[in-house]
Order: C-alpha cells, then structure tokens, then sequence
C-alpha cells in the first residue's frame, strides 16, 4: 500500500528515486534510532534531532514540559520529520558528480499530546522498544513524578515519502580518463560490544534481548 502522492510528499528532483510504498517507508524509519524534527520558535526555524518510537501509522516523541520542540509543535498540531541513513561517499573524477548513496524519508503528520497516563506509558514503551527492542520489560517502569514531567507527542503520519540513491559512481563519459582516482567509501553504522556499567555485580550476564540487538546491527551470527 502506498501513501497518496500530493504537491506536499511528491518528490520531484530525481523522482525516479522515490518511493511511496509504506512498507519501504516504516522500514527506513525502523532502521534509525533518531529522527530530525522541523519547527519554529519565536520566529525561527529549527532542526532538533531526537530518539523516537513507531507503532503502525503513529510516531511517538517525548520531551520536557518546558521544551521548545514539544511546546512548538503541540501549538501548530503538525509537523515534519525527517530520516536520513547514510549508505556510502561517491568520489568521482570531477568535483561537480561527487555524492553519496542514502536511504531518507519525509514524513508529514498531525500532532497530539497524550495526557491519559496509560496512553503515555504506550508511547513510550514504543520509543524505548524502539531505541532496543523489548527494552521496555527490562527495565525500571516511569513513576508517576516522571510521567507528571515528561510530555508524551503522538505523530499521526498523513503522508510521507522516501528518496533512495543506491548507484555507482559516475562521471560524464569524457571525464572517465582522466587521472584522478574515482570510487565508493561505504559506511557501515558499528555497534560495539555492550559493557556492563561499573555498579553491575560482575557475575552479571548480558541479556539476551541486548545481545539480540547487537547482533543483528553488527550481522554477527
């Protein structure tokens, strides 16, 4: 299933490089920790990165009372967010062709702050499920102090859209001989080994579900 394209989620530069296909879409978004909010304070326009967890067609954020992000697009009842992986560095042989491959998705929804307590407690079982999957039945749950202090953003997705660039290198043919060298520096995210914290009992194991997530951003068998 697709989302419907519209002058707002249409790509329109490269668009052979686009996809509306939700199932691309969430899976994108399921592969970044943290997304890039777009609002404006005071005036201003500003970008915040910050960790964030989804369920179906629902994004989920959380912030401070008093935060500028929060505070901003609570008011204007919507937003846009955006992910960017970033897949591998393009070097050509002239300066004008040098890019990168990406994977990135543009989603536009509405904005609602959750108050029920247990509607707050599911937004962010999804944001720290999200940062590691199955976190949430491993660790202490928010008191209600934490719950009274924490605002608790549900995103209805209403359009979205991905831009993939998955290409070679590539100059334009009269450049290929010249003596420059050209090629493709991939990046590869690196997960590193979980170490305990210093107030852990030494004798303490690693839980599965982390190890679990290690390994499967790392691809280690």
């Amino acid at each position: 299933m697709d989302y419907q394209k519209s002058k707002l989620n249409k790509v329109v530069r490269n668009s052979q490089k686009a996809a509306y296909d939700k199932k691309t879409i969430h899976a994108i978004l399921d592969a970044s920790e943290v997304c890039h909010i777009a609002f404006i304070h005071e005036g201003r326009a500003f970008v915040q990165p910050i960790n964030f967890g989804r369920e179906n067609e629902k994004i989920y954020l959380h912030g401070s009372l008093n935060n500028r992000m929060t505070n901003a697009i609570i008011a204007a009842k919507e937003v846009c967010l955006n992910v960017m992986i970033l897949d591998a560095m393009k070097l050509t042989r002239s300066a004008y062709h040098h890019s990168v491959n990406y994977r990135s998705v543009m989603v536009f929804g509405n904005v609602r702050e959750l108050t029920d307590k247990e509607a707050k407690l599911q937004g962010l079982k999804s944001i720290i499920n999200h940062f590691v999957p199955n976190r949430w039945e491993h660790c202490r749950k928010p008191t209600d102090k934490e719950l009274k202090i924490t605002r608790v953003i549900e995103i209805s997705i209403n359009t979205a859209s991905a831009k993939i660039a998955n290409s070679p290198p590539d100059d334009n043919e009269e450049y290929r001989l010249l003596n420059y060298w050209a090629g493709e520096i991939q990046v590869k995210p690196s997960y590193a080994y979980p170490v305990p914290d210093t107030y852990m009992d030494k004798n303490s194991t690693i839980p599965n579900h982390v190890l679990d997530f290690y390994h499967k951003k790392n691809q280690v068998d």
